[in-house]
C-alpha cells in the first residue's frame, strides 16, 4: 500500500502502517469489516458503518439483510424480547493473491450460532474495497 492508499480498518497499536505483504494488515482490515457486516445484518449497525469500504451492490444486500432482520423482529414477540448478544470473532484466515488482491475468511460467533464470511478485496483507484461479501 502507498501512502496514498486508503488506511487500513484498524491501524497498528504503533501507529506505522504495516505492508500489504505483513498478513496482520489483512488480518485487520477483514476483523473490522467482517465484525461490522454482522452486526449490520443484525440491525444493531447503520449500513452507512461500511459503504466507505464495500461497493454499492453489497451496500444494497446489506440493507437488504439488515431490513428483512427488522420484519422478523416486529413478526416475532421472541425475537422482540432476546436481548442482542455480542459477536465474537474466532478466526480469520487471509489469502494475499497479488498487489492488488486479498482474499479472506472469518468465523464470528453469535449465542447458539456461528457464522462463517467470505471476502474479496480489489485495490481500486479510491483504496482498498471489498467487492465479494459472502455471509452464512
Amino acid at each position: 500500500m502507498t501512502a496514498t492508499d486508503q488506511r487500513p480498518v484498524a491501524a497498528d497499536t504503533s501507529g506505522v502502517p504495516l505492508p500489504l505483504e505483513d498478513p496482520r494488515t489483512a488480518e485487520r482490515m477483514v476483523e473490522s469489516v467482517a465484525r461490522f457486516a454482522v452486526e449490520i445484518i443484525r440491525d444493531q449497525r447503520p449500513v452507512a458503518t461500511l459503504s466507505r469500504l464495500v461497493t454499492p451492490e453489497i451496500t444494497t444486500m446489506l440493507e437488504r439483510r439488515a431490513h428483512l432482520t427488522r420484519r422478523l423482529r416486529a413478526t416475532s414477540a421472541s425475537a422482540v424480547r432476546a436481548l442482542p448478544s455480542r459477536v465474537v470473532l474466532r478466526g480469520v484466515r487471509t489469502c494475499v493473491v497479488n498487489e492488488t488482491t486479498v482474499e479472506a475468511s472469518a468465523v464470528l460467533l453469535e449465542t447458539g450460532r456461528a457464522r462463517f464470511i467470505a471476502m474479496r478485496w480489489e485495490l481500486r483507484p479510491r483504496g482498498w474495497k471489498v467487492t465479494v461479501l459472502e455471509i452464512g
